[in-house]
This record gives structure tokens, sequence and C-alpha cells, in this order.
């Protein structure tokens, strides 16, 4: 048993693979009524990705709890001025939360690691 394809053809002249919509013989992207339907969601598609762009020209090494502050100072001034989403800026903002635990992690790692060497170089005075 084989599955329907759309009976549409694409641009170059092939015939399209796309599975039909339901009760139809043709795929969202041939259904005319539906054409509608696709721009506006080209259109979305095409916001998110220019507001992901904006973030692209902002990599910063946010590797200490001083970078992050300015980095979180320069995303608060981009939403106010609206330059970027609400939306976007909320997942941004989960995103230092989780980088804000990695940096304090890794900080606290490091003066462990400090710490052990400092306790080693104590140890070897006492015996030297």
């Amino acid at each position: 048993m084989s599955n329907p394809a759309c009976r549409a053809e694409t641009k170059a002249g092939a015939s399209c693979r796309a599975m039909p919509l339901p009760g139809r013989d043709v795929c969202i992207m041939h259904a005319p009524d539906m054409a509608e339907k696709i721009a506006a969601a080209r259109m979305k598609g095409g916001t998110a990705a220019a507001k992901l762009r904006v973030l692209q020209g902002k990599r910063l090494r946010l590797d200490s709890p001083a970078a992050l502050a300015k980095f979180m100072s320069g995303l608060i001034q981009d939403v106010m001025a609206g330059t970027l989403g609400v939306d976007t800026a909320r997942t941004v903002v989960y995103a230092v939360s989780v980088q804000r635990q990695v940096v304090e992690h890794a900080e606290k790692a490091e003066l462990e690691k400090r710490l052990v060497e400092v306790e080693r170089l104590l140890a070897q005075r006492r015996l030297g």
C-alpha cells in the first residue's frame, strides 16, 4: 500500500512528493486557499530569525558575574527600545540564569582548586 502524494507539480516541473491535506489531493503548499496562512507563517519565521540575528551581534564572553550583569543591562535596554521582543528576551533571561549557575559552579571549582594548592603549600612549609 503506497502513501498518497500531492498531485501538483513543483516550480521545477517535477511531481510534488509531499503528503496531501486530509480530504484533498494537494499538499498545504499547493492549496490555493492556504496561501495567506503560508505567507503569514513565513513572515513570522522571518521575524523570529531577525530577532535572533540581533542577538548574534551580542556574542560576548559571559563567563563572569560582571559580564552577565553587563549583558543583562544591554538586554533590558534593547527590550525597552523595542529592538528585541519580550518573548525573545524572556528566553534569553532564562538562558542567562542558567549561565549564572554555570559561572558560579566554575568559580567555586576554581576556588576549591586554589584552596587545595594553598593547603598543600602550607603543609610543605611545615615539613620543610
